[in-house]
């Protein structure tokens, strides 16, 4: 049976999980102390906010952070790029295609952090660019969407 749980849609997060049509965790300050029942919670709360299967939230969440947090390839300053080298270790750092790729170990949500590409050009220039993107990536994709930019 999948866990039924009480999101806000559009969120990055759950709000709460329910255990037999009561609201976790929200009886705090609640006179009786009692938790909420969903239908309670939910009028509670607000529009926006479903009961919904954990999995479906989770579904969601992804959806939204991919939303918030993932966006264009965007062309750095090589300082930029040296800084991110050696402030954390660099994780997953490979050549793919010509591209030079690392990501961050550090996650900013979720599966999700910086990754960084380094290019070099045929007249022996390099160029360097930053994303946000999924660690499930493949680095074949990401070399690909670097050399759609040069």
């Amino acid at each position: 049976m999948n866990q039924l749980v009480i999101y806000k849609t559009g969120d990055t997060q759950i709000q709460t999980t329910v255990t037999n049509g009561y609201c976790d965790f929200t009886g705090y300050g609640r006179e009786n102390g009692e938790n909420y029942t969903v239908v309670e919670y939910l009028e509670k709360k607000g529009p926006g906010f479903v009961c919904i299967p954990f999995d479906d939230a989770l579904k969601q969440i992804d959806a939204a952070c991919d939303a918030q947090y993932i966006g264009a390839w965007e062309k750095i300053p090589e300082k930029k790029w040296d800084y991110a080298l050696n402030v954390l270790p660099p994780e997953k750092w490979m050549t793919v295609k010509g591209i030079n790729i690392f990501r961050m170990c550090e996650k900013l949500t979720s599966n999700i952090t910086a990754h960084y590409a380094r290019a070099k050009l045929t007249d022996g220039r390099e160029l360097f660019f930053t994303a946000n993107r999924r660690t499930s990536d493949s680095y074949d994709t990401l070399a690909m969407e670097i050399a759609g930019l040069l």
